[in-house]
């Protein structure tokens, strides 16, 4: 009998210390006033080293510093809480807090979102920034929030998505007929595909890597950064600044999980998210993309600019896309771009 309670109490001990060490906030500290902090989870497909996690850390420092500990942030980066797609179900369900997701997911939502990822509508970055901070950063914002019980912050600059593949320089459109190339998973980019007679193959950002290398695809679709920190530069030794469409990150929050907290700690999230995405990871990306681009030429890969005309085969093919959207998404928001 004895025995059997020295081993219960041994049980005991032991699965207390694992509690403490778990991810539900063992090592929290408290606030200011003493109380427990509320946690704020934010997840993201990243690797640790892209400007978005450099700027969610950025996020993390300024809203626990001015919360004066009252709020306190995880960051689960590198698909610990899954792929994107993953990630916006749980922002959207609650189970998690808050996401830095490509705008592209959103189009589950609202299909207005299909503007952020139609070919060669961003084509310059500071226009982009301004269509972004305004009407039309708002026009989406709304859409979102009508349509889902996610509130998007705001958008930060991925970068602009590039061609890298396995098997030949791409010099215009028409080399891309029979390619296999990842994007990610949505109808806009199935439909680029298409209309450059090549194949997409959807699939989560933890998996291009093998596929690349195995043959499974023949190149990825994303920007320099992401073909950076994924080091698809080491199986892919081609690459196109197509600069086809802007990668537009955005920094998501669950809706009831922000309108939970005191006004206050709103205000302060809305501030960070502002103070992280839209000012200083900003700053960070181009510094990150020419750092890149300098990564795969020195690890041997051929870079191809194209001429105008190249340029233009892409532009031209791409139309279609435009119009293929043209009724599905609100035409007010095509005006307020130019389309």
């Amino acid at each position: 009998m004895k025995k059997i309670l020295i081993i219960l109490m041994c049980l005991v001990l032991c699965f207390g210390t694992m509690t403490a060490c778990g991810g539900g906030g063992g090592d929290e500290q408290a606030s200011a006033d003493g109380s427990k902090p509320t946690v704020v989870r934010i997840a993201s497909d990243e690797t640790i080293d892209t400007p978005c996690s450099k700027a969610t850390l950025v996020f993390k420092d300024l809203i626990e510093e001015k919360s004066g500990g009252r709020l306190t942030v995880e960051y689960f980066n590198d698909s610990a809480m899954g792929d994107e797609r993953e990630i916006a179900e749980s922002v959207q369900m609650g189970n998690l807090e808050m996401g830095i997701i490509s705008a592209c997911m959103f189009t589950t939502y609202s299909p207005d979102w299909a503007v952020t990822e139609l070919p060669y509508v961003f084509m310059d970055r500071q226009k982009m920034y301004q269509y972004l901070d305004g009407d039309v950063g708002a026009f989406l914002k709304k859409s979102l929030m009508d349509a889902s019980n996610i509130e998007a912050l705001d958008f930060a600059d991925g970068s602009f998505k590039i061609l890298l593949n396995a098997k030949k320089p791409i010099k215009n459109v028409k080399d891309m007929k029979g390619l296999k190339i990842r994007c990610q998973e949505n109808k806009t980019n199935m439909s680029i595909y298409k209309a450059w007679n090549g194949t997409a193959i959807p699939m989560g950002f933890s998996e291009i890597y093998t596929a690349l290398q195995q043959g499974t695809i023949d190149g990825v679709d994303t920007s320099p950064l992401y073909q950076r920190s994924g080091k698809f530069y080491e199986v892919g030794k081609y690459y196109t600044m197509t600069n086809h469409q802007a990668l537009i990150m955005v920094s998501v929050i669950n809706e009831d999980f922000l309108a939970s907290l005191p006004e206050d700690l709103q205000q302060i999230v809305r501030d960070c998210s502002r103070e992280a995405y839209t000012v200083q990871e900003r700053q960070i990306v181009q510094d990150a993309e020419k750092e890149a681009i300098d990564t795969m030429n020195s690890a041997g890969c051929t870079e191809y600019v194209m001429s105008d005309a190249e340029l233009a085969s892409f532009v031209d093919a791409s139309k279609p896309v435009i119009e293929e959207y043209r009724p599905t998404v609100n035409p007010e928001l095509l005006t307020m771009l130019g389309l």
